[in-house]
Order: C-alpha cells, then sequence, then structure tokens
C-alpha cells in the first residue's frame, strides 16, 4: 500500500511539472482574447485557428507566468511568445538582461514586479515600439538611466511606474525618449534631488508621483510640464517650494505636498490657472502635516485673479486642506486669491480664533476647525457661509454654543460639537438643511437643554450620549417637531415616570442604553408613541410593571438586554402590536410567561443570549412556534456549542424537581384547573345519566333495558 501511494505522488509530480499552463488556467475572455497562467515557461497552449496569425482580428493574450527564470524563453514556445500582448511575470533575477523580450514584439504591457530586480542591464525594451506601459515596481533597482533607451521611439507609451525601488538619482537624459508618456510613478525610492531636470521633454505627462522620497527641493524640475494636472509629492523633506516650481504649480488640479517641512506658506500658492480646465473643476490643494505656522494675506494677488476669473467666467472649485501643521494666527484675508472654495481642513492646529474675511469662505460646504483651542467663533466669519452644510467643531475648549454666529447658516446637515466643555443650551437660534440635520452634542458636560418653538427649525437627529444628564426632565424638546432621532446613552439617567421625557410624538428611535435606569413607571413613553426603535439596554431595570409601555403601538424594535430581569411576564408588552424584534440577551432571565405572546400577531423574534431559561420551556416554545401555535421565536445572536442548548440557544437542564417557585405555582395551578374541569365534567355527566334514567322509568320503560 505505502508503495502505491508513492507511485501516485510521483504521478501527481510528474504531470504537474510537464503542464506548464494547464488547460483549466487558459480563459477565453472574447474572440481571440485570452488570459493564461502558466508555470516555470510558457508552452503546449493551443488557440483557435481563425486567431493564429489572422489579421482579421485584435488579438489579445494576456499571460500571467510565476516562479519563471530571465531565460525561461528557452523552453517556451517561440512562435505563441510572439503572439503575447500583456505579460506578468514574478521570479527571482537580481541581474538580467530581461532576453525574453526579443521574442514579444507584440508586447503592449509588462509587469514585471517583486522579482528581486537590482540590476537591468543594456536596454532591453530596445525594439518594444508597441510599449503602452511598464511596471517595474517592487523591486530592488537602484540604477535606472540606461533602462529606456529605443531604437524607436514608441509614441504609444502611456505609463511606466518605478515605484517602490531604491532609486537614488534620474539622470537628466533617463526619460528622453518616452515624451508620449502621462503618467509616471517614482515613489517610495531615494530620490533626494531633481537637479538635472529629468522630466523636461515630458510634456505630455498628466500625472507625476514623487511622493515618499527624500526630496529637498523642487529647483523648477516640473517647469516644462504644461500639461501636468496632478503632483503628489507628499512625505518628502521639501522645505520650501521655490518661485521658479511656482509656474507649474500653479496651474495643478492636484497638488499634494503633504507631510514635508514647509515652515512659510506664500499665498501665491493658493491661486489657480484655469485655461485649459473645464468649468467646475475640483482642485486639491493638500498642505497637511507641515510645519506651518501663520497664513498670511493673499490681497496682492487678488486683483489680478478676479480679471482673469470675470474674463474666463470659469467656475473653479477648491478643495484645501491644511490640517496637522502648527497654525495659530490666520489673517483677515488669508484666502482672498482662492476661486470657490468649497471644503477647508484646518483640524489639529493651534487655533485660538477663527476670524476670516466670510466672502472668501461663501462657497465653503465643509470645514473642520476640529482640534484646536477655540473658545468662541466669530458672526463675522460665518455671516456669508450660506453654503455650509458640515461643520466639525469638536476637540475644541468652547463653554458654551456658538448658536449666534450660525444663524446665517441654512444649510447644515451635520455639526459636530463633540468634546467640548458645553454645560448648557437654552437657545440653538440654527436652521438646519431642508432635507434634515445632524447635531452632536456628545462628550460635553450638558445636563441641561431646552430649545424654545421656531428654533433649530430641521433638526432630525440629536446626539446627546456620554454627558452629565441625570434627570431627563431637563431635555426639554417638546417643540423639535422635525425630530426623528434621539440617543441619550452614556448619561446618568435613574428613573423614568410620566413626566420625564419632554419630547415631540415625531421621535422614532430613541436611545436610553448604558444609563443606571433602575425604575420606569406606567406611560413612561407616552409622549413618543410613534416610536419604532427603543434603546433600554445596559441598565440596572430589575422588573418591568404593567403599562410601562402603553401606547407604543408603532414599536417594532425592543432592546431590554444587559439588565437584571430575572422574571417576566410577557403581558407587559400587549400594547406593542407590532414589536418584531425584542432584545433580552444578558438578563439571568428564569422565567417567561409568554401566554400574552401565544396571540401575537406577527412574529416576534426574542434574543436569549447568556439567560438561565429552562430546557423544559425553550422546548415548549419552539415547538409552540415551529407547529404554528405561536409567533414568538426564541432565539440567540451567537449560538452556543457547550453545555445544554436547544437549537443553538443556551438552557437550563432540571433534574428532578422544578427549581423556580413560580413556575412550580403555575405548573401546580394548571394541574388544580384542569382536575377541576374533569370533575365538572364527570359531575355533568352523572347529572344527565340520572334525569335520563328517571325519565326513561316514568315512560314504562323496561327496567332490565334501562340498566
Amino acid at each position: 500500500m505505502k508503495q502505491v501511494i508513492i507511485i501516485i505522488l510521483i504521478l501527481i509530480a510528474s504531470t504537474t511539472v510537464l503542464c506548464y499552463c494547464p488547460k483549466d488556467k487558459i480563459h477565453g475572455i472574447k474572440k481571440c482574447s485570452y488570459r493564461i497562467e502558466c508555470i516555470e515557461t510558457i508552452k503546449d497552449i493551443r488557440l483557435d485557428n481563425e486567431c493564429t496569425g489572422a489579421a482579421n482580428f485584435d488579438i489579445k493574450i494576456d499571460v500571467t507566468l510565476r516562479n519563471a527564470t530571465d531565460s525561461f524563453n528557452l523552453k517556451a514556445d517561440t512562435d505563441f511568445l510572439s503572439m503575447i500582448t500583456t505579460l506578468r511575470m514574478f521570479g527571482n533575477w537580481p541581474r538580467t538582461d530581461l532576453p525574453f523580450l526579443d521574442s514579444m514584439h507584440r508586447l503592449r504591457n509588462v509587469y514585471l514586479t517583486y522579482s528581486n530586480m537590482q540590476k537591468i542591464n543594456d536596454s532591453p525594451f530596445r525594439n518594444l515600439i508597441n510599449l503602452e506601459s511598464i511596471d517595474l515596481s517592487h523591486n530592488s533597482l537602484s540604477e535606472i538611466e540606461e533602462i529606456f533607451q529605443f531604437d524607436i521611439r514608441p509614441f504609444k507609451m502611456r505609463k511606466l511606474s518605478l515605484a517602490f525601488n531604491l532609486i537614488e538619482e534620474v539622470p537628466g537624459y533617463t526619460f528622453e525618449a518616452l515624451t508620449s508618456l502621462q503618467e509616471l510613478d517614482l515613489s517610495h525610492n531615494l530620490i533626494k534631488e531633481l537637479s538635472e531636470e529629468p522630466f523636461c521633454n515630458l510634456t505630455n505627462l498628466v500625472v507625476l508621483r514623487l511622493n515618499n522620497n527624500n526630496i529637498l527641493y523642487l529647483n523648477g524640475a516640473m517647469n516644462n510640464l504644461t500639461n501636468l494636472q496632478h503632483l503628489y509629492l507628499r512625505h518628502n523633506q521639501i522645505e520650501n517650494i521655490d518661485m521658479e516650481s511656482l509656474k507649474t504649480i500653479n496651474h495643478l488640479q492636484t497638488f499634494d505636498i503633504s507631510n514635508n517641512k514647509i515652515e512659510i506658506l506664500q499665498p501665491i500658492i493658493f491661486s489657480r490657472h484655469w485655461d485649459h480646465f473645464d468649468d467646475g473643476s475640483i482642485f486639491r490643494i493638500i498642505l497637511s502635516e507641515n510645519q506651518i505656522v501663520l497664513l498670511h494675506n493673499a490681497t496682492d494677488f487678488y486683483d489680478r485673479f478676479k480679471k482673469k476669473l470675470l474674463k474666463n467666467e470659469v467656475q473653479l472649485i477648491t478643495q484645501l486642506d491644511l490640517s496637522k501643521n502648527s497654525i495659530s494666527h490666520i489673517e483677515y484675508n488669508a484666502f482672498h486669491s482662492i476661486g470657490r472654495l468649497a471644503s477647508l481642513d484646518l483640524s489639529n492646529n493651534k487655533l485660538l480664533s477663527f476670524n476670516v474675511n466670510s466672502e472668501d469662505l461663501m462657497y465653503v460646504k465643509y470645514l473642520n476647525l476640529s482640534c484646536n483651542s477655540l473658545n468662541s467663533l466669530y458672526y463675522e466669519s460665518f455671516s456669508l457661509m450660506h453654503n455650509l452644510q458640515n461643520l466639525d467643531l469638536s476637540h475644541n475648549l468652547m463653554d458654551y454654543f456658538p448658536d449666534q454666529s450660525l444663524s446665517n447658516t441654512y444649510r447644515l446637515k451635520n455639526l459636530n460639537v463633540t468634546y467640548n466643555y458645553i454645560e448648557e443650551i437654552h437657545n440653538l437660534r440654527i436652521t438646519f438643511h431642508s432635507e434634515g440635520g445632524v447635531l452632536d452634542l456628545s462628550n460635553n458636560g450638558l445636563s441641561t437643554i431646552y430649545i424654545p418653538v421656531d428654533e433649530a427649525l430641521g433638526l432630525t437627529e440629536l446626539i446627546l450620549s456620554s454627558n452629565n444628564i441625570s434627570d431627563a426632565y431637563l431635555i426639554r424638546l417638546a417643540d423639535q417637531r422635525n425630530l426623528t432621532k434621539l440617543d441619550m446613552s452614556k448619561n446618568f439617567i435613574q428613573e423614568l415616570d410620566e413626566s420625564s421625557l419632554q419630547l415631540p410624538n415625531s421621535i422614532v428611535c430613541l436611545d436610553l442604553s448604558f444609563n443606571d435606569i433602575r425604575v420606569i413607571g406606567p406611560s413612561a413613553f407616552h409622549r413618543v408613541n410613534q416610536l419604532k426603535t427603543l434603546r433600554l439596554s445596559h441598565n440596572r431595570i430589575k422588573s418591568i410593571e404593567f403599562g410601562v409601555f402603553r401606547g407604543l403601538t408603532e414599536l417594532l424594535n425592543l432592546d431590554l438586554s444587559y439588565n437584571e430581569i430575572e422574571l417576566l411576564d410577557s403581558k407587559v408588552f400587549m400594547d406593542l402590536k407590532f414589536l418584531s424584534v425584542l432584545s433580552l440577551r444578558h438578563n439571568g432571565l428564569n422565567f417567561i410567561d409568554r401566554d400574552s405572546w401565544l396571540t401575537h400577531k406577527y412574529n416576534l423574534k426574542v434574543y436569549l443570549d447568556d439567560n438561565q431559561l429552562s430546557c423544559d420551556w425553550l422546548a415548549k416554545a419552539l415547538s409552540d412556534f415551529n407547529n404554528g401555535y405561536s409567533k414568538m421565536y426564541p432565539t440567540v445572536l451567537v449560538s452556543t456549542i457547550s453545555g445544554h442548548s436547544i437549537e443553538g440557544i443556551p438552557c437550563k437542564q432540571e433534574v428532578g424537581f422544578i427549581s423556580d417557585p413560580q413556575a412550580k405555582y403555575m405548573i401546580d395551578e394548571r394541574l388544580l384547573i384542569t382536575s377541576q374541569k374533569i370533575l365538572k365534567a364527570v359531575q355533568d355527566q352523572t347529572s344527565f345519566l340520572n334525569k335520563f334514567v328517571l325519565r326513561s322509568y316514568r315512560h314504562g320503560a323496561d327496567p332490565d333495558l334501562v340498566k
């Protein structure tokens, strides 16, 4: 038997070696278009006859070759190699001439990544005039000046990637033959300087990636790149942007120079040249993670900018990211030269105030001022910000809500004021977006909120979690007729009665989880009778009295998990006619009287993880549901695989006695009622027989027949 197994393994191994390009790895995409995967070499491939050498079809053959040596072509089918249009190879060739390329004159795309190439000799791409893209990324190349020499310039060449190598220098003549190049990726290398202007002839270049290098100066290296639109220089060592380099930078659509060492920012860097852009073009200027301290006025550049803008009638949209700097002051006209500033990120700076010309911010939709040291806002800075939709003021030093400053912002959708020091709110003079707005005030010191009528118009969601609310009565929101969601989780509320929730009946989702609620009185939720979701998890509720949920006829989801409820009578849920999900997880429940659920109109899914219900109770509940006698379906979020369980639901196995006194009492009561019914039936039957015998005797029936 052992010898047979060895022979089979040898046969399998030999088959694997001989099958360089398995048939199940040859996929036809469309007519004369194939995707093939091979190992070690490329051979034994058969294509449709009409696709071999035919001029009537655009033949596309995409081959992926793994575990290949750079001389794999010596074993390959030479004729087939000449037909390959896209080649992806993975091997281990520290020094190579890439000799296989001589047999592939139809190559359009070549990907030679993750192959440990340290040195490529001569110019292996010399004769490949049909090339469109070359990817040599993720190798260990340090010298590249001789690689891209061609006998005839490859005018179809569009993309070249040399990312993730060890390149330190880029000589001036490196890319002189690649004049048609549109995208060049030199990111994640060791380049320090660009003094030889290696890009001077790449006039068609649109995207240039030089991020994650050690570049100190730009030295005007991009000045001839008149069509460049996207320049990525993040994570270098650049300290200053010289005036020569600005000739190119001012017509970029994406300028990412984040994570450098820039300290002084010239305002001209914000102005854009728009002659070759379409109306509505979006410009992204990313200056985050530098060492900028001050933003100077841009008034000197404004006149020239304004004249050209009016002349061309081009509407530009600018997104500016200045986050994670050390900005402590912004001069009043710092954003004067920016066309249609739509997004401004000033988060994680050292701002003590934000006093700027509101005219420069009138198109801003997104403003991030989080993680600063602001303690107030200036009305003048926001008075013309009629387009503001998202404002982040979190992680500042505000001890009052700045509603007067925001009274002219009519389109707010999201307002984040978390992690401040606001303790009370008595006015909220803000008009939110007509589609609704969200106000997040979590993680303050709030204990009291009163919003008068006709204020906070359009507010649909209010988040008050992680504050100091101990009395829900002090959250006075009854006039907020648009409010649909209220989150008061993670506070210190201990008790709820019928006057506690001063809320509008428009609320459909109320979160009171993670409080200290122990007592809930009858009709506590009568003001919010449109609720569909109520969360009361992670409190200290031990019992639920009749009438607690009175009036909640629309409720669909109720979460009572992580409380201390041991006994539960289903009659307390009788008003919840539409309840579909009830979570009772992690309570330590010993018994649930489910009689009131037997006539529930809709399926009610009850989650029972981590409780102490008996297996007898659970078996009966599941049986009733499965047989259609009950709409209550016991289940769990996480099925148990250990201990006693039924259908993955944990239960407590009773041995010889009933441990729960109330359950025992109810069983005894049921037995008594049943016995009484049987006795009554026997009595009725005896009485009927006596009457029948007496009647028969009176009418002269034969006594023996009656017997």
